[in-house]
Formats: structure tokens, C-alpha cells, sequence
């Protein structure tokens, strides 16, 4: 198939090779799943226990990298570059970034003494981050080049974007193409558009992120102090909870489980209740936030409390 997937006088689409970055990524994709299901299917028979907490974790751990390697190789597969008498659009995934013909100053094409060090997303036919190049400067990459000979650097006043399209020389004709033939009537400030789930404020809320980390995190060491020192205790215990109060009771050792399981979904509620919070108002986010770390260190304390009484 013909790089330009589309050329008219008013539009012009195209894709780069993307076959090697998305080949690499649906394989660690597929890799990382089927062992999280294989460990998840192999611990479901193991009782309440440490080697069992540690079996579910690694299951989880797995899940997300394998939704992260599915993300990142559907990205790479609906990379593409669109170029129209107003600008540049470079897709990725479901995020654009959008240049302005009129802010487009140079289109350098690579070579082989330009070696780009790049930090993000990165594997052979794929890189998506930022980086230093030489005789550049900055640089914003949404490629999949196998070598420096395949990139085209397309040069703004305030940075440059890395991009590898399949025929270098046609794409740097097309834009300035574009650029003669623009209007200047376009948009006259490179955005950034996202769409979808890439939309969501939470993604550039770093307090929001650290506070839902630290209360996911305390939730998973509860899960991991009660499942290791579950094969102790006894089959009937005295279960003391809150730590605070004079409840009471001999119950069936399992019951205490119901400690994690009600902090889990006392954490799921409110991560919701912040991710809804966080498209109106970033202070509610927050305190419902803060009060779901704190319930889970109570639970914690909690658990802590119920086991030395148990």
C-alpha cells in the first residue's frame, strides 16, 4: 500500500510503517495476560495466605501491564499524519497534536549522525516521549523508525517533532506544498486535543493521582497483613473492630476478611466518586480523596488491632 492513504488538494493522510511497533507491542501484550490468567487461575485452589496474596498481586500487576502494552500497541497502529492548508495533525491514539502551517519554520530529514536519545515509549519500530538531537534541539517523537535515516524533524520556534513517515521526501514536499498554498486564515497556536478517556482532568491532577496511589497502596498492604497472618490464627477468634468502641465478638476466622473487603469497597466508591468529582470541582476530588487514604489507614490500624486481640 501506498504511504499517502489519502491525497487531494485539500487533504493529505499518512501512515507510517507501523507493523514492527505494533507486532512487539500486541506480543507483550498477549505474554503479560496470559500469565496474569494463568497465575489467577493457579492461586483460586491456594488457601488465605501470604504466597496466595502475593500470587493475586503479581495477577494484577500482570493485568495492568497487559492493558498498558494493549494501549500503547493500539496507539502505535492508528498513528498517522494528516497534513491541510491549516497545519499538521499527529494522532496517536486518542490524543492530537495540532501545528499551525504558519509555525512550521523548518523540515530537517534525519541522518545517521543525528542519533535521537529519547525518554517514554520506546521499543524497536516504536517511540513516543521526548528527547535531545543534535543540530535540533528538543524534540517531541511520535515514530516508529528503525534507524535515524527514517525520521523527518519538523521544526517549530519552540520545539520539533520527530515523525517517520514512509516516504521522508514526498511528506516534506507536501508541507510546504501546504505552506505556499496557506491562507494563514487557520488556527495560529499549536494545540493539543484529547479525546476519550484521555480527556480526563485526573490525568494532569498529580495531587489527585498521588492521593488515590497512596490509598490504593495502603488497601493492598491491609490485604497482604491480614492474608499473612491468616493460617495463625485460630478457627474461631474474638474479633475487636473499630479499634476505637466495644464491639465484641467469637466469630468464624474467615470473618476476618471482611476487613479488607469492606475497605476495597469503600476505595472503589470513592475512586469513583473522585474521578466524577474531578470534571466539576478539583477540591471535592480532594477530600473525597484524602478521606479514602484515611479509611484505609484506619482499616489498617483496625486489622492490626483485631489480630492482637484475635
Amino acid at each position: 500500500m501506498h504511504p499517502l492513504l489519502l491525497k487531494g488538494q485539500g487533504l493529505t493522510i499518512e501512515r507510517p510503517s507501523r507493523a514492527a511497533g505494533t507486532a512487539i507491542g500486541t506480543a507483550l501484550f498477549t505474554v503479560a495476560l496470559v500469565l496474569a490468567v494463568a497465575l489467577l487461575v493457579r492461586a483460586i485452589s491456594w488457601p488465605a495466605s501470604w504466597p496466595g496474596f502475593l500470587a493475586y498481586l503479581g495477577a494484577g500487576v500482570l493485568a495492568v501491564l497487559a492493558a498498558t502494552f494493549g494501549f500503547w500497541a493500539w496507539a502505535c497502529s492508528s498513528m498517522r499524519y494528516l497534513l491541510d492548508h491549516q497545519g499538521l495533525s499527529i494522532r496517536w491514539g486518542p490524543i492530537t497534536h495540532f501545528l499551525p502551517m504558519s509555525s512550521i519554520t523548518a523540515v530537517t530529514p534525519g541522518k545517521a549522525e543525528m542519533k535521537p536519545r529519547i525518554s517514554g515509549i520506546g521499543w524497536w519500530g516504536y517511540h513516543i516521549g521526548s528527547g535531545e538531537v543534535e543540530g535540533v534541539g528538543p524534540v517531541v517523537f511520535f515514530s516508529t523508525h528503525r534507524s535515524a535515516q527514517e525520521l523527518v524533524y519538523v521544526r517549530t520556534a519552540a520545539v520539533a517533532y520527530g515523525l517517520s513517515p514512509q516516504d521522508p521526501e514526498r511528506f516534506a514536499a507536501e508541507i510546504k506544498r501546504f505552506q505556499s498554498a496557506n491562507d494563514s486564515a487557520g488556527p495560529a497556536e499549536a494545540t493539543i486535543h484529547r479525546e476519550q478517556f484521555a480527556a480526563h482532568p485526573i490525568w494532569a491532577d498529580r495531587i489527585a493521582q498521588y492521593l488515590a496511589l497512596a490509598a490504593i497502596a495502603v488497601n493492598v498492604a491491609l490485604w497482604g497483613y491480614v492474608l499473612a497472618v491468616y493460617p495463625d490464627l485460630n478457627n474461631e477468634i474474638t474479633i475487636e473492630f473499630p479499634p476505637v468502641g466495644d464491639i465484641t465478638t467469637l466469630r468464624a476466622r474467615s470473618e476476618i476478611l471482611t476487613i479488607p473487603a469492606t475497605a476495597s469497597v469503600i476505595l472503589v466508591v470513592n475512586l469513583l466518586a473522585g474521578l466524577i468529582f474531578e470534571w466539576k470541582e478539583r477540591a471535592a476530588t480532594y477530600l473525597v480523596l484524602s478521606a479514602t487514604l484515611f479509611f484505609q489507614l484506619l482499616f489498617l490500624i483496625g486489622a492490626i488491632v483485631a489480630v492482637v486481640n484475635a
